[in-house]
């Protein structure tokens, strides 16, 4: 028999000094917002079409981030330029804004304003607010409790999906916000179209073409 109290002490060792696999598995990023036509579930099949050796990575339609978010974890990304570009103006601000001070966005999702409440949705989603992390919350907000997480406007840019009424959404992850943040701190998030990346592409390089859904009219597009 060993020792008594030697599980406790191993328990608190490993409490206090994690290795290396429990560290990396504690600060997995993953998409912090919900995106029409991510493809989280198609990762394995998309794997191996994945170039095993290149140079930058660049995402022209980022969206939900998911396939950035699968190479990071993957270790393909160490000590690469990665490029990640969106024409949603408010999905870049979120990106932005979850690199540059995770804890202040924390901080804003975590005020008793972010209720899972109709009313209060409803409240929020009239809102338009100028400061880049007030956007940020409000956007990442809407998107965990509206209806699917879709994001849509109308012809005057304002966003007009319904409530979703979900039983009890995760509207701030701290934890994967902070992860996210460590994930971006050496990317460069740009606001654009796919255009953009050929400032960024050269011979080598790694890019992700995810284009939106073709709208089957002129008022059902959405992201």
């Amino acid at each position: 028999m060993g020792r008594p109290g030697k599980h406790i002490e191993t328990v608190q060792s490993t409490l206090l000094h994690p290795t290396e696999k429990q560290r990396k598995s504690s600060l997995s990023p993953g998409p912090f917002v919900k995106w029409a036509g991510g493809k989280g579930q198609l990762l394995r099949q998309y794997e191996s079409l994945f170039p095993s050796t290149f140079k930058s990575y660049i995402e022209p339609f980022v969206g939900g981030g998911a396939v950035f978010f699968h190479l990071f974890r993957a270790d393909k990304l160490k000590k690469k330029n990665v490029t990640l570009i969106d024409s949603n103006e408010e999905l870049v601000n979120c990106y932005t804004a979850v690199k540059d001070d995770p804890e202040k966005l924390i901080r804003m999702l975590c005020d008793s304003k972010y209720k899972n409440e109709e009313k209060a949705y409803y409240e929020i989603r009239g809102e338009r607010p100028r400061e880049r992390f007030r956007r940020a919350a409000r956007t990442i907000y809407l998107n965990k409790t509206c209806f699917n997480g879709l994001y849509r406007v109308n012809r005057k840019g304002q966003f007009n999906v319904p409530f979703g009424a979900y039983k009890n959404p995760l509207i701030c992850d701290s934890a994967n916000l902070k992860a996210v943040s460590a994930a971006l701190q050496n990317v460069e998030i740009v606001c654009g179209d796919f255009g953009n990346c050929l400032e960024f592409a050269k011979k080598g390089d790694f890019i992700y073409f995810d284009p939106p859904y073709q709208p089957l009219s002129k008022t059902s597009s959405f992201t």
